[in-house]
């Protein structure tokens, strides 16, 4: 993660102090520095009557909104993504127009003080944008903890794990350095009454308030924090053990199929199949994997494979990878007389494929279907797809195109009915081309030292079929010089795909 200020940041401050657009920083201020760098999230309240010029000002500067899971989002609260050019980096703004918070798993709760908010709001000379008066926030920081109290947290602390610690021990100590506890008790009478404002202080003296104290604040507060909640008791518990529920289902899910847990938001206005295309040795695998990586901690990415590697094979193909290994391990490598010259294609001329080719390439046909249906479904779902290659039908015998074609009309019927197979499948695929091609250029000396095992001829031969590949008006192609230097290859890949969202 970059340590540079995005520049993305300074410009959206800037132009909303040059607008008039009231806004506060309002929480997490302790962590600036981490916002503004892209490690953390930003957390802004807006005054609600510029709704209007600020949306036309997120996106001329450059910021895309995004929507959260059905179930999963908040009232008044809406996500956008920005993409600081200079360093690659994304940030990831909360437009806040009224105080929604509380519980994990819900914010079950909405405090009417977004114009006291606003009203108080300081300057912060180091960042140079306003934030939230430290007596306000501390005041709220401590309702939040409240809020989020569990039955379990007594268990816990008496087994030893205080609840305030970590980030929020952190975070508190930083604002009583700040304040000052006349301000603070006159700031907490008005918003949580006199019983509660007096604890405050106690409060804020321990050097780790117990959950026993926090509780007492919390039954001191006049009017009650249960007048301020959007749910019933009985709905907010039920939504929040769902949600609760949900969410380490999901994370359990990704942990068995070895996936990371990605964000979930999605693009309001649909979907993007990104194609990252090249010859052997052009790094398609690396900068798709990057970019996947990049993306996902923002928003929902799906990887997919559009070729015919060992790594995405099926149980049936793997099995018969393995069995092909062991054959040739026992019996050395067929002879030359007899081998292809690319065993990624099947030429015209020659003899059609054996038995046990077809059933591996059946195999193949069955995967690349099921891939795309799932690629055209994240898409429609708002999703990102990042594609490493992408099937193509433009080229037949090889760099992942149609290889029985020469025998749609042989004498054989197990042979025209596998040839057929594969033009549906390859139909199926083509319903939905690539929103944006990636294409990553080398010279056949530069692919050649990167991947010596392939023959020379090979080479040569996906250079021109990359080169050579034509696609839709709707296909926006984008050519890289893939004989730079990664990181300046994935920084202009990261550029393109930005652009096309």
């Amino acid at each position: 993660m970059t340590t540079t200020r995005l520049a993305v940041l300074r410009t959206l401050f800037d132009r909303l102090h040059a607008e008039n657009i009231r806004y506060c920083h309002w929480k997490s201020n302790e962590h600036l520095l981490a916002s503004f760098t892209g490690t953390t999230d930003v957390d802004v309240l807006f005054d609600r009557r510029a709704i209007i010029p600020l949306t036309r000002m997120l996106g001329e500067i450059g910021f895309k909104r995004f929507v959260v899971k059905p179930g999963r989002g908040y009232p008044g609260i809406e996500d956008y993504v920005g993409y600081d050019a200079a360093t690659g980096a994304l940030t990831h703004l909360h437009v806040h127009y009224q105080l929604t918070l509380g519980e994990k798993f819900l914010k079950g709760h909405r405090l009417p003080w977004e114009e006291r908010y606003l009203a108080t709001r300081v300057r912060d000379p180091e960042f140079d944008i306003y934030t939230a008066d430290p007596h306000l926030e501390l005041v709220v920081l401590l309702l939040r903890a409240v809020m989020k109290l569990r039955t379990r947290d007594f268990v816990k602390e008496m087994l030893g794990t205080p609840f305030i610690s970590g980030g929020l021990q952190r975070e508190i100590g930083w604002l009583k350095r700040r304040v000052t506890e006349q301000q603070l008790v006159a700031v907490g009478r008005e918003l949580v009454g006199d019983a509660a404002a007096l604890s405050l202080s106690r409060l804020v003296e321990s050097a780790r308030p117990s959950v026993h104290d926090l509780r007492a604040f919390g039954r001191r507060i006049n009017p009650a924090l249960d007048e301020y909640r959007l749910f019933g008791t009985t709905a907010a518990a039920r939504q929040m053990l769902t949600r609760e529920v949900g969410i380490a289902w999901w994370k359990i899910r990704n942990w068995l199929l070895g996936a990371p847990t990605k964000s979930t938001r999605t693009m309001p206005h649909g979907g993007l199949t990104v194609a990252i295309l090249g010859p052997d040795g052009a790094g398609k695998s690396t900068v798709s994997t990057l970019l996947t990586a990049w993306l996902s901690r923002e928003v929902a990415v799906v990887q997919t494979y559009g070729g015919s590697g060992k790594g995405s094979a099926s149980p049936v193909r793997l099995l018969m990878q393995r069995a092909g290994a062991l054959r040739r391990a026992v019996l050395g490598p067929p002879s030359s007389n007899v081998r292809r010259s690319s065993d990624k294609s099947e030429r015209p001329n020659s003899a059609p494929p054996s038995p046990a080719r077809l059933i591996w390439l059946l195999a193949l046909f069955r995967e690349r279907r099921a891939r795309a249906r799932a690629a055209r479904r994240a898409k429609g779902l708002g999703m990102i797809v990042i594609s490493d290659r992408f099937p193509q039908s433009q080229f037949p015998g090889g760099n992942d195109g149609p290889r029985l074609a020469p025998w749609l009309e042989h004498g054989s019927w197990w042979v025209r009915a596998a040839a057929r197979q594969e033009r549906g499948t390859f139909r199926l695929v083509d319903l939905s081309p690539p929103d944006l091609v990636v294409r990553l250029n080398v010279l056949p000396e530069t692919a050649l030292q990167r991947k010596p095992e392939t023959p020379a001829e090979q080479v040569r031969q996906g250079i021109e079929v990359i080169r050579g590949l034509r696609f839709p008006p709707t296909t926006r192609v984008v050519d890289l010089d893939g004989e730079q230097p990664l990181d300046h290859v994935v920084r202009q890949a990261k550029q393109a795909v930005w652009e096309s969202i």
